[in-house]
């Protein structure tokens, strides 16, 4: 069982996407999910049910009677996998979501402000952990980047000021496709409906690289 959680608590950065998309590449092996919806505009539902294959998906919004914790708690007994899509802020919700979870990915687009708020929300994810006790697997996922001349200059930069304040970058990249664009609005989802599409390889390596974190991680837990 595994509790991912995407956050950054700059908005617009590609969290919500890049939660979409894990959770259809979950149903996609078959497995069991369930999201939690920490952003207050609640677009995790209004998509999956638009999506046959997602619309009978399980997904928990908190509220004054049932707060982080519990609901994590609740879906995880019936649930291989939980994938939380957090507010772009921080709050006491999105500090508990960390200390929770077992993978926290930490998306970025290429901006500067992108790579302050991602520095920042990395800071987060390393004081959920110290105060959990917990070894949280955790990464850096930069998200629209492209193969341009112009992108790649700026992509390395961002990798290496992550790097500098200690910060593990996904090697895969989540790239500029008008797919992902489209999607919350075509319903169609590469890697669920065209898996040999381009756009499919690219989010199931990024997927791939997530469960690699997550393994390592769990194997120096256990060592």
């Amino acid at each position: 069982m595994a509790i991912i959680t995407f956050a950054q608590v700059k908005g617009g950065s590609g969290k919500t996407t890049a939660a979409m998309c894990t959770v259809a590449e979950l149903v996609a092996r078959k497995t069991s999910v369930a999201a939690l919806d920490l952003d207050p505009n609640r677009p995790l539902g209004e998509f999956f049910r638009r999506v046959p294959e997602l619309k009978d998906l399980q997904i928990a919004v908190p509220d004054s009677e049932h707060r982080v914790t519990t609901l994590v708690r609740e879906l995880a007994k019936t649930h291989d996998n939980v994938v939380i899509d957090l507010m772009g802020a921080a709050t006491n919700d999105t500090q508990v979501a960390m200390a929770l979870a077992d993978l926290v990915i930490v998306p970025s687009q290429m901006s500067g402000t992108d790579l302050r708020c991602g520095v920042e929300t990395w800071r987060q994810v390393v004081e959920a952990a110290e105060i959990s006790h917990r070894n949280i697997a955790r990464g850096v996922l930069l998200a629209r980047t492209s193969a341009g001349a112009v992108r790649p200059r700026v992509e390395g930069f961002l990798r290496e000021q992550y790097e500098r304040v200690g910060a593990h970058v996904l090697t895969a990249a989540f790239g500029d496709r008008a797919v992902w664009k489209e999607m919350t609005y075509s319903a169609h989802i590469p890697h669920l409906h065209d898996r040999g599409s381009n756009a499919a390889k690219n989010f199931i390596a990024v997927f791939d690289e997530m469960m690699a974190l997550m393994a390592v991680a769990n194997a120096a837990a256990a060592a």
